[in-house]
């Protein structure tokens, strides 16, 4: 068995059922020490992540909050209202 034929072969999958395996998994087994590096980019890119949706949640609630400022300010001032007085009525308490 020459490189090429087991470089073809281990892109089949396998005859007991076993999934093929994938790009990455080839390359982690051919370079273990890439493991670290590529944990560090993945940490990298869910923090990078993590911070963006943080800055889009606090520039949406900021947002928010100046737009019922402003819709406020352009409201005209409460009106006083007085409710009508209703005349006691007296209540028929059985004895």
């Amino acid at each position: 068995m020459t490189d090429g034929d087991r470089g073809a072969s281990s892109n089949r999958p396998a005859a007991s059922g076993e999934p093929r395996r994938s790009r990455l998994r080839q390359l982690l087994d051919e370079r273990p020490d890439a493991r670290s590096r590529l944990g560090r980019a993945v940490a990298v890119l869910l923090g990078t992540g993590l911070f963006a949706l943080a800055a889009f949640g606090a520039l949406l609630i900021w947002h928010i909050v100046r737009r019922g400022r402003l819709i406020r300010e352009r409201l005209s001032p409460p009106r006083t209202v007085r409710l009508p007085e209703f005349p006691a009525q007296e209540i028929d308490r059985p004895s």
